[in-house]
């Protein structure tokens, strides 16, 4: 018959479990039904099939907390057009900015090729694509977007459940300062679904 005590223990060694993993391979996408960590949020996939666990970031965690929690920031390679990427990514994929950026729609290569090239002010050219997929490479490895290169479609990832209400109106003022991009020409027709609530559950005391 099990006690509180042994089901505070069993609870532990179940929260150390997932973190573990997570810390091995960051963001972990698993069956909805899938009971809650402490300190691990749940971001649920569009069609309500996986549900992402997403550790809950530290306030001004630096560069070496972030790598021990397994959620390096935005890979160094090539940052500056990494990070020009990632933001049409955003512009293309919240396009309800009155709500979270999770988990927004999908947006396409060919808008996120129509604004990088507004962004430059010039037409396009023949090496902005092999920067443009290298980017989008690097941001779906480290779980800030969901790049699905045969089909030349793009989401944003759910590690940008973390943006904080702050992050996000600063995200808002960066998107009205890009170019609009075309509207998306999509290979299927996502399902919408009611994402799940974005609350970790309690640290055991």
């Amino acid at each position: 018959m099990s006690t509180p005590a042994s089901e505070a223990v069993e609870r532990r060694l179940y929260n150390a479990l997932w973190w573990a993993k997570v810390q091995s391979a960051g963001p972990l996408a698993v069956d909805p039904d899938t009971p809650a960590v402490a300190g691990l949020a749940r971001a649920a996939e569009p069609d309500g099939s996986t549900v992402w666990l997403v550790p809950m970031m530290p306030s001004g965690a630096g560069h070496a907390v972030l790598d021990e929690l397994g959620t390096p920031p935005v890979a160094v390679e090539q940052p500056n057009e990494t990070a020009r990427v990632l933001a049409i990514v955003v512009a293309c994929c919240w396009t309800d900015r009155s709500g979270s950026a999770w988990p927004g729609s999908v947006g396409t290569l060919a808008q996120v090729r129509a604004v990088y090239a507004g962004m430059r002010g010039r037409a396009e050219q023949s090496s902005d694509l092999t920067l443009i997929i290298g980017s989008l490479r690097r941001l779906h490895a480290t779980h800030w977007i969901r790049w699905n290169e045969k089909a030349g479609e793009v989401r944003l990832g759910p590690r940008v459940i973390n943006w904080t209400a702050a992050d996000q109106a600063t995200l808002r003022d960066l998107c009205r300062h890009l170019p609009d991009p075309p509207p998306p020409v999509l290979s299927t027709t996502p399902e919408a679904a009611e994402p799940e609530p974005l609350v970790p559950e309690a640290a055991d005391e």
